[in-house]
C-alpha cells in the first residue's frame, strides 16, 4: 500500500493593496500543492485595514482559494516563515494530506463571556471531529487579543501616574469588558475551558493583535471578518505530532511576596506589605520616575515576573502600569514571586531548546505562536532564529506568528502558558 503523501506550502505576500495581497498570499501557498488544501491557516499584520479593508482582503483569498478550504486566522504583530522575518504582509501555511480529518469552530464575545465562547468553540470541533478514525490530535486556539479603552483625558496608556485616573482606569477594564468588549484578553481563562472540554487534544495558543498598540485586532473564519471572538482549528490525523513551550528566561535574585490582589486577581496592588510600584523600583534599584510611557517598552519588559496561577508558573510580562498597581495579563494568585531577566542569546537558546524538543520527529510542517515582545528584544537579531527554522525543517514549510498571549497543551504535560516564549507544534513521522 502506498503511503500517503503530505504536501505543505507557506504562501506569502508584501502588497499593499488588500484584496492584491489575499490573491497573492493565496497563490504563493497553493501553487505549490498537487491537491487542493486540507486547510488554510492566514495571518496578517493590521496595515491592510487602511489599504482597502480586511473585508477585501479574504475577498481577495477566495478569489483564488478553493471553495469550501476551512479557513482560520487573523491579525499579528509580525510573521517569520521560510522566506525571511516580516513585520508587514500577510502569510499562510496550506497543507494538503488524505490522512487528515479537519474542523473549525467559532466562539463570540470572548472578553465578555469567556467561558461560553470557548465552550462554544470547542463544541463545533468535538462534533465536527468525533467519528474520525485518526487519534492523534490537535487544535489551534486563536484568541482575540487585548484592546485598552480609551481613558477620557488620557487615551490609551500603558503607564498612567495618577492616582485618581488609575482608580477610574481599573474600573473602566471592568466595565469595558462587559459593555464594549475592550480590556484584556482573557485568553488564559478561553484556554484553560477549552482544555477542558478538549483533555486529549494537544494544542497551541495564540493571540491575535495589532501593530504593538492593543487598540484593535481582527480574526479570520472562513469568509468571515470577527473582533472579540476565537477561532479554532482542529484537526485528527495518523501523523505524528507534539507541542513544546521554552522561554529562556532566568531567576533573578530580586524576589518579592504579593500580599494584595485587584481587578479580578490582574492587579498586582501590594508586594511586601507595600504599594506595588515604589517596592518594585526599590528591588530593582529605578529611581522614582523612571518609568514612564517612553520607558516602559525598552525596561521593564525585560524584567518578567513568575506567578502563579491555579498553582502552576506563570511567567508574564508587566504590560500596564496604574499609578502604584502593576496590571498583568492573566489571572493570578497571591504569594511568593520571583522577577525573571532574558537576554537575547537566551531568547535564541531557547529557540535551539525547543527544536530539540522534537529530535525525534522528521518534519513535515511546523506552526509557531511567539511572544511580540521577542520580536522587538531580537530586532535585527529575529533572522538567527530563521535560520535555526530553516536548518531544521530543511525543505518543509513552516509559520511563526507573533501574539500577546501564548502557550501549548499536552495531556502528558498539562498547560504551559509563558510570556516572552516559543510555542511548537511539529507534525511528521517517527524517524526510524
Amino acid at each position: 500500500m502506498m503511503e500517503s503523501k503530505v504536501e505543505s506550502a507557506v504562501g506569502m505576500s508584501r502588497k499593499w493593496d488588500a484584496r492584491e495581497a489575499g490573491r497573492e498570499v493565496a497563490e504563493t501557498a497553493i501553487k505549490k500543492l498537487s491537491e487542493p488544501p486540507s486547510f488554510f491557516l492566514l495571518f496578517s499584520t493590521i496595515h491592510y485595514e487602511k489599504y482597502g479593508g480586511f473585508q477585501e482582503f479574504l475577498n481577495g483569498v477566495w478569489d483564488v482559494l478553493p471553495k469550501d478550504t476551512p479557513l482560520v486566522g487573523g491579525t499579528v504583530a509580525g510573521f517569520v516563515n521560510n522566506y525571511g522575518c516580516f513585520s508587514r504582509g500577510a502569510s499562510a501555511l496550506a497543507v494538503s494530506y488524505s490522512n487528515i480529518d479537519v474542523a473549525v469552530g467559532v466562539g463570540r464575545n470572548t472578553k465578555r463571556n469567556p467561558y461560553r465562547a470557548a465552550k462554544k468553540c470547542a463544541e463545533m470541533i468535538q462534533d465536527s471531529l468525533k467519528e474520525s478514525p485518526y487519534k492523534n490530535k490537535f487544535l489551534l486556539n486563536f484568541i482575540s487579543g487585548p484592546v485598552m479603552p480609551s481613558i477620557p483625558g488620557v487615551g490609551q496608556k500603558k503607564y498612567i501616574r495618577s492616582g485618581f485616573i488609575s482608580k477610574f482606569a481599573i474600573q473602566a477594564l471592568g466595565l469595558s469588558q462587559a459593555l464594549v468588549q475592550k480590556g484584556l484578553a482573557r485568553e488564559d481563562e478561553i484556554f484553560e475551558e477549552t482544555v477542558k472540554q478538549l483533555p486529549d487534544y494537544q494544542m497551541i495558543l495564540g493571540t491575535s493583535m495589532d501593530d504593538y498598540r492593543a487598540m484593535k485586532n481582527y480574526q479570520f473564519f472562513n469568509d468571515e471578518i470577527l473582533t472579540n471572538s476565537v477561532v479554532n482549528l482542529g484537526l485528527a490525523t495518523d501523523l505524528d505530532l507534539d507541542v513544546c513551550t521554552t522561554h529562556g528566561m532566568k531567576e533573578t535574585n530580586h524576589n518579592f511576596t504579593i500580599t494584595k490582589l485587584g481587578a479580578g486577581n490582574h492587579a498586582i496592588c501590594k508586594i511586601n506589605g507595600k504599594p506595588a510600584v515604589p517596592e518594585l523600583l526599590r528591588l530593582l534599584d529605578w529611581p522614582e520616575g523612571f518609568l514612564t510611557e517612553e520607558t516602559m517598552l525598552h525596561s521593564i519588559l525585560y524584567y518578567p515576573i513568575s506567578l502563579k496561577r491555579n498553582g502552576r508558573a506563570v511567567p508574564v510580562v508587566m504590560p500596564l502600569i496604574m499609578k502604584d498597581y502593576i496590571i498583568v495579563p492573566c489571572i493570578i494568585d497571591d504569594g511568593e514571586v520571583s522577577i525573571l531577566t532574558v537576554s537575547g542569546k537566551d531568547l535564541v537558546n531557547a529557540v535551539k531548546e525547543n527544536l530539540q524538543y522534537f529530535d525525534e520527529i522528521q518534519p513535515e510542517f511546523g506552526l509557531f505562536s511567539t511572544c511580540m515582545t521577542i520580536l522587538q528584544t531580537l530586532g535585527r537579531k529575529t533572522n538567527i532564529v530563521q535560520e535555526e527554522l530553516c536548518n531544521y525543517f530543511k525543505d518543509k514549510s513552516f509559520l511563526l506568528f507573533y501574539s500577546a498571549g501564548e502557550g501549548t497543551y499536552s495531556p502528558t504535560k498539562d498547560i504551559t502558558y509563558a510570556n516572552m516564549s516559543f510555542n511548537t507544534a511539529i507534525f511528521g513521522h517517527q524517524k526510524k
